[in-house]
C-alpha cells in the first residue's frame, strides 16, 4: 500500500517496533494537549476520560488537576497502553489512574461516569464519528464537558500523508455540527496559533 499509508496507519494505531517510534513522534502533540486540558477546567474531584491517550502525557496532565478524582483512558493500541502505563505507573498504583485497551465505539464505563472527556488528534481516525460521540455522551455526567482537538483542516490537507484514506479531516465548523448532531449542547470551537501549526478545539456539554 505504500510507505505513506503505512505511516498513516501507524499514527492511527501504533503497533510493534514502528509503533514505539511513532509514540516518540507523538510528543509533538504536547502543546495541543496542554491547551485542550486547560480548556476543560478540570476540578480536583472530577472524573476525567481521555480517548486515545497515546503515550499517556495527557493522562498525566489531567491527573495533576484531578488530584482527588479519577482519570481513565482508553486506547486501541496495545503498544500505547504499555507506554502510557509505564509513564503513569505511580498514579495507577495509587488508584488515581486507570488505563485500558479498547475503542471509543464501546466504552467500558457505566452511564454518567465522567465530568470531563477529551481527545487530541484522534477524531480523524474514527470510522463512525457520530456513533462514537453518542457513546461518549452516554458515559458523561449531565453538565459534563467534551473537548476535541485537531490541527486546522487546511493545514493538514497540505500533507500527502493525510490523503491516504486513513484520515478524515475536520474544520471547527464541521466538528461543531457533529457535536450538535450527537446531542451536545453549547457546541462551539476555539482556535490557537501554536509553534508549528494552528490548533482547533471543539467543545460541547451534555
Amino acid at each position: 500500500m505504500g510507505l505513506r499509508h503505512t505511516i498513516a496507519t501507524q499514527l492511527r494505531q501504533p503497533s510493534g517496533w514502528l509503533g514505539r517510534l511513532v509514540g516518540w513522534f507523538l510528543c509533538i502533540n504536547r502543546e495541543g494537549t496542554d491547551w485542550t486540558v486547560g480548556l476543560l477546567g478540570i476540578q480536583p474531584a472530577d472524573h476525567v476520560l481521555e480517548i486515545g491517550f497515546g503515550t499517556g502525557y495527557g493522562i498525566q496532565k489531567a491527573a495533576a488537576f484531578a488530584s482527588r478524582g479519577r482519570v481513565a483512558g482508553i486506547d486501541f493500541s496495545e503498544t500505547m497502553v504499555r507506554q502510557a502505563r509505564a509513564r503513569n505507573a505511580a498514579a495507577i498504583a495509587a488508584g488515581l489512574v486507570d488505563l485500558r485497551h479498547g475503542d471509543a465505539s464501546a466504552l467500558p464505563y457505566p452511564d454518567n461516569s465522567f465530568d470531563k472527556v477529551f481527545a487530541t488528534n484522534v477524531v480523524y481516525f474514527w470510522q463512525e464519528p457520530l456513533a462514537n460521540l453518542k457513546e461518549i455522551r452516554r458515559a458523561m455526567k449531565p453538565g459534563g464537558r467534551l473537548a476535541l482537538y485537531v490541527i486546522a483542516k487546511e493545514e493538514l490537507a497540505e500533507y500527502k500523508l493525510t490523503q491516504t484514506g486513513v484520515y478524515t479531516l475536520y474544520s471547527g465548523d464541521e466538528l461543531v455540527r457533529l457535536l450538535a448532531q450527537a446531542g451536545f449542547r453549547n457546541a462551539r470551537f476555539e482556535t490557537r496559533s501554536e509553534r508549528l501549526r494552528t490548533g482547533v478545539c471543539a467543545l460541547g456539554e451534555k
